[in-house]
């Protein structure tokens, strides 16, 4: 898996939720625009749902240019660390189906990318599913949720 395909996978991804948020906030103020004004009925629940809707869609905006500011600075050379940016790849021992996950540099991830028609999915650097891997190495077996997997690389 090509890790310069990944990460510009997800920063088309990024940019695309900024765009359609974006686009949702104007169209959240457009309605609070015309909202009943005072004098009419319902005019204060209605701009007060709209303005409630704006108000976590603009920090849901804030969240998603945080995340593409920090994708920036991932470098897209495989690191063989355990760090924003890292493409982790693990297989499940019994099945031997195998997972991509990339590593993303602010809280969320997730998301499920597909890249050269493989999902990737993204994880947080906290995600439950990395907790094990920091203490390990590649080639190494770890338990989680009840299943024997391995470490097969860190790109």
């Amino acid at each position: 898996m090509n890790k310069q395909n990944v990460l510009r996978v997800y920063l088309e991804f990024l940019d695309n939720k900024i765009k359609t948020t974006q686009e949702s906030l104007e169209s959240i103020q457009q309605i609070i625009n015309d909202a009943p004004k005072p004098s009419e009925s319902h005019s204060d629940t209605t701009r007060f749902q709209q303005s409630q809707l704006a108000s976590d869609t603009l920090n849901r905006l804030a969240s998603l240019k945080k995340a593409r500011m920090l994708a920036d600075s991932i470098l897209p050379e495989p690191s063989n660390c355990l760090s924003a940016g890292a493409l982790v790849l693990i297989q499940d021992r019994e099945s031997g189906e195998r997972d991509y996950y990339f590593v993303v540099p602010s809280q969320g991830g997730g998301e499920s990318l597909l890249v050269d028609g493989l999902e990737i999915m993204t994880v947080f650097f906290r995600a439950p599913i990395l907790a094990p891997i920091h203490e390990i190495k590649v080639g190494d077996t770890f338990k989680f949720r009840g299943k024997e997997l391995i470490l097969l690389e860190i790109s």
